[in-house]
């Protein structure tokens, strides 16, 4: 999909929270050195934007968010005792709403580097009891694409999108990745940024995004003629050789490029071979690496 000309020129690794995004697009990069794709070495994230959102809230009052140190009956809270900010909870859907537009917008006004972006974007449905106040804290696709349809959010971003990778996974592989997440020491942007930032979040937050409910928006990228892979998230070795599956897939698609699962020939041809790169880059014990 493009309108002006440009190639698309973003990739959106999206699913869940806790379903292995960050592990995921680490890993993307890391592919796209081994096959030559110029690539941003930055990650863009909706975590970062939600991040900034809550920051912007702690600078008047902090009335759209909690921390665990922070008393029930409060209204409000502040840093000036050098309290952690992580982790945190929303409380309403203020600061859900800031971040999809700061996001959705940040993604069109990303600069055209002539290298690709790689994007992560959580999205899932409210599973947490009716009766408790956060069950109605909407981080869902299907509200996504509504305030798409509503004009509430920009759409000029979808004519940069290259591709769209679906991870799924069962809620007990993400809880257990959930587990073995820490608390960040800082909170600089630039960590997310880097990927090598997440935190661990308890049983609610995670119900926040409790059931995909990814079908919602996906024949709306399909429409647009976006495509869209699955991959799945089993927690070990398969989760890596689905992503090089369809990665190759993806990068064909690149001027110039000539997929790292081939071997050319002395007579110009070209022999399959099975990519086997980068396990040396999780051999630290995979469960290790797979966050956020």
């Amino acid at each position: 999909m493009c309108s002006n000309g440009n190639k698309p020129d973003i990739i959106i690794v999206t699913g869940c929270n806790a379903v292995g995004k960050t592990t995921a697009s680490n890993y993307l990069r890391k592919l796209a050195t081994s096959h030559k794709i110029p690539h941003e070495n930055s990650i863009i994230a909706d975590s970062q934007c939600l991040f900034e959102a809550m920051q912007l809230d702690d600078n008047t009052g902090g009335y759209h968010h909690t921390h665990d140190w922070c008393a029930n009956d409060s209204g409000r809270h502040n840093h000036n005792l050098g309290q952690s900010v992580f982790p945190f909870t929303v409380s309403d859907n203020e600061l859900p709403n800031r971040m999809r537009s700061h996001f959705f917008t940040k993604l069109t006004e990303l600069p055209r580097t002539e290298k690709l972006w790689f994007v992560e974007w959580a999205g899932g449905v409210n599973i947490n009891p009716r009766n408790d106040p956060s069950a109605n804290i909407d981080y869902s696709y299907a509200s996504v694409k509504r305030m798409i349809q509503k004009g509430e959010i920009p759409t000029d971003w979808l004519y940069r999108i290259k591709a769209v990778i679906h991870l799924k996974a069962k809620r007990s592989v993400r809880f257990s990745l959930n587990r073995i997440r820490s608390v960040p020491t800082s909170a600089e942007p630039a960590a997310i940024e880097a990927g090598t930032a997440f935190w661990q979040k308890d049983e609610r937050v995670l119900k926040f995004y409790g059931r995909d409910d990814f079908s919602k928006i996906k024949r709306f990228f399909k429409k647009t003629g976006i495509p869209v892979y699955n991959v799945k998230n089993d927690g070990e070795r398969y989760f890596f050789e689905s992503l090089e599956k369809e990665v190759e897939e993806i990068f064909s698609t690149e001027t110039n490029i000539i997929p790292q699962s081939t071997i050319l020939l002395p007579d110009g041809k070209f022999l399959a071979k099975h990519l086997s790169i980068m396990f040396s880059y999780i051999s630290i014990a995979l469960r290790v690496v797979m966050t956020q």
